[in-house]
């Protein structure tokens, strides 16, 4: 299987290109998409489909890695046109009644909800299925497996698609976040299942699955070879490993959350500056709200635990 019959398509997310994509891969009965992008964006999703001659009844299966928005936000929309939708079963119940997801959204991310994700449908249950973790199944002929790999959330998955000696790793959040035409990997923690220890397991789960190929829905493909992937993957460890580090003091340090946001801030924009960064996407990709998430993520999760009596 070639890396070109991989497709990514831009879903126009927070209207930046490259910000974030669905995968297109064809299929004997039926094609499959991996990821949908959030509700706001599913009309930009669904011209890229038309533009390469899929029309919305031709996507037989939805993959996706997590529930989060923009990654799954037009999931319910495209189950109504025929999909079945995959997801990690914490995520499933969410994907039938998303009003808790709606709220929580809303919440972290507050006058930026209505146009970068805005209200998912419900999926239909009889179009809803529970992953299983590290199972092959055949999904419009082909391989695929579904690694559960929680840290970002405790209900995101990692899909490989293999063929011949190929095999694709869909990264979903777990290997960062690339931004477009800079150097930086943001690392997005974000409430309430941002769990550090677990998300340098899944990582290290990855490697020893040995990808080919690396995509990511916030950076399209980034490694088109083992060595190339390898790579990336462990240029991933080390960032969150620093992230982490750069969390734990700010919350430690900083009591009070706007002493905690400057000092946050002033740390991660430095180096984004230096890792070539522009302005304007840094106004909009890291803006407070970005650091609010990723400080809340980690009061929660670097919070004293009580001794068991």
């Amino acid at each position: 299987m070639a890396a070109t019959m991989v497709r990514a398509i831009d879903v126009g997310y927070m209207r930046l290109a490259g910000a974030a994509n669905a995968f297109l891969i064809r299929g004997d009965d039926g094609h499959v998409l991996v990821e949908c992008g959030p509700a706001a964006t599913r009309a930009t999703l669904f011209e890229g489909l038309r533009a390469v001659g899929v029309a919305l009844t031709d996507i037989r299966h939805l993959l996706l890695t997590h529930i989060h928005l923009d990654h799954a936000g037009a999931a319910g929309h495209l189950a109504q046109h025929g999909a079945h939708v995959h997801v990690h079963p914490f995520g499933a119940p969410h994907l039938a009644n998303p009003e808790k997801l709606l709220a929580s959204t809303r919440r972290v991310h507050g006058s930026a909800y209505e146009p970068f994700y805005g209200d998912m449908a419900p999926v239909d249950v009889a179009h809803l299925h529970a992953t299983t973790d590290d199972v092959e199944v055949r999904l419009s002929g082909r391989a695929w497996r579904a690694l559960h790999t929680p840290g970002h959330a405790r209900h995101h998955v990692v899909w490989l698609l293999e063929a011949g000696s190929e095999r694709h790793a869909f990264m979903g959040d777990l290997a960062g976040i690339v931004v477009p035409d800079s150097d930086w990997l943001s690392v997005p923690t974000p409430p309430p299942e941002f769990e550090p220890d677990a998300w340098i397991a899944s990582l290290q789960r990855v490697i020893e699955a040995d990808p080919t190929h690396l995509w990511l829905t916030h950076g399209a493909g980034v490694a088109r070879d083992r060595a190339a992937s390898r790579r990336f993957l462990e240029r991933a460890l080390l960032r969150l490993r620093q992230e982490r580090a750069w969390l734990e003091q700010v919350v430690s340090a900083h009591a009070d959350d706007a002493q905690a946001l400057d000092t946050y801030r002033a740390i991660e924009s430095a180096h984004v500056r230096a890792a070539g960064m522009e302005a304007a996407r840094l106004d909009v990709l890291l803006d407070d709200a970005f650091f609010r998430m990723n400080l809340a993520g980690a009061r929660r999760a670097f919070a004293p635990r009580e001794p068991r009596g």
